[in-house]
């Protein structure tokens, strides 16, 4: 398999210049021109901000109302000493493409467990925005935080609710890696698996994804290291080698411990999570606590954070060895524990 041409990632961002940034507004122009022909072109006018939800380093979400459905709005922070409204150009071309290349994904895919695409502005004079549907649940680990601050302890769901979400990520991670065209999310984390207002859960954010083309090779790609959130990243990315679809299987087994305990991964190690990138670069194989996870979860950790990628499931074995365990566990009644 062959690595596609795609957008510069975190890790290899450089200053912005006349040729990034010039590339980014053609990018843009070529997304709006196949967004006008796809019919998903969205235009500034219809859009109604109503609060802002969350922020990042790069960009912020705010609930928006579009031709009287709520929506999520996805716009770029603007670099220091611009405003909200600046064009394209007034961005550090690395973090436009980024969201550029999101929009790109997206648009081309649709499945019950990804975050819904509704549209994009691109209108190249104003901030990129990318529009999805609304999860009025939020992320994960706030869903998590506010139990906890509730339960004034630590706090984790029945494990049929744990298996309930654990195979619909399962289902949206099998749907990436199995497409035509594979592709890698590279961020898997409970900040971005987002609930619906039932508590269903969705994959979200795709701006530092992988798109890759089938073709011969070993299944292992030469991507750029160091991308993603540090606490779920494969030791593999971490230590910048070679890597392919199976780092979001490893990342997927830290999101299982997470929901089956309630805990952190790496807690027992420490807050910072530069502690286990440490560990990693001195050779060692650092794991979350298996004692902390139900049994019948174990194995399945620990196959799927195996030090060597290639013994670790697919996509595929998971969602079947999840949905097996899914029907031995009675049905109870989440209603106290939720």
């Amino acid at each position: 398999m062959v690595v596609l041409p795609r957008t510069v990632s975190k890790s290899e961002a450089v200053s912005p210049s006349d040729t990034s940034t010039q590339a980014s507004s053609e990018w843009c122009q070529q997304l709006s021109e196949k967004a006008q022909k796809s019919s998903w072109r969205i235009q500034y006018k219809d859009i109604q901000i109503e609060k802002e939800l969350c922020r990042t380093l790069k960009s912020t979400m705010h609930l928006g109302f579009w031709k009287g459905t709520e929506v999520a709005v996805k716009t770029l922070l603007m670099a220091e000493g611009h405003a909200s409204g600046d064009s394209l150009e007034a961005l550090p071309a690395s973090v436009a493409e980024e969201l550029l290349h999101e929009i790109d994904v997206l648009s081309c895919i649709r499945h019950p467990n990804l975050v819904l695409f509704v549209g994009a502005c691109l209108d190249a004079t104003h901030s990129i925005a990318c529009i999805t549907e609304y999860m009025p649940g939020g992320d994960l680990e706030a869903f998590y935080i506010a139990k906890r601050a509730t339960h004034q302890a630590i706090w984790r769901p029945h494990l049929k609710q744990v298996l309930q979400w654990a195979t619909a990520v399962a289902r949206g991670m099998l749907f990436l890696h199995t497409r035509e065209v594979p592709l890698i999310h590279r961020d898997l984390k409970p900040l971005n698996l987002l609930l619906t207002k039932h508590l269903d859960l969705k994959i979200a954010d795709l701006g530092i994804s992988r798109v890759l083309a089938a073709g011969k090779g070993d299944g292992i790609y030469a991507m750029s290291g160091g991308v993603g959130s540090l606490r779920y990243m494969a030791p593999e990315v971490a230590r910048h080698h070679y890597y392919n679809e199976k780092v979001d299987i490893y990342a997927f087994a830290l999101i299982l411990y997470f929901m089956s305990s309630g805990r952190q991964p790496f807690h027992h190690i420490g807050t910072d999570p530069e502690k286990v990138l440490d560990l990693y670069a001195k050779g060692e194989e650092p794991r979350p606590l298996l004692a902390e996870c139900p049994r019948k979860l174990q194995g399945l950790l620990a196959a799927a954070w195996a030090a060597d990628a290639a013994k670790r499931p697919g996509a595929a074995s998971m969602l079947a060895s999840l949905e097996a365990l899914e029907s031995e566990v009675q049905p109870s009644c989440l209603c106290s524990q939720m």
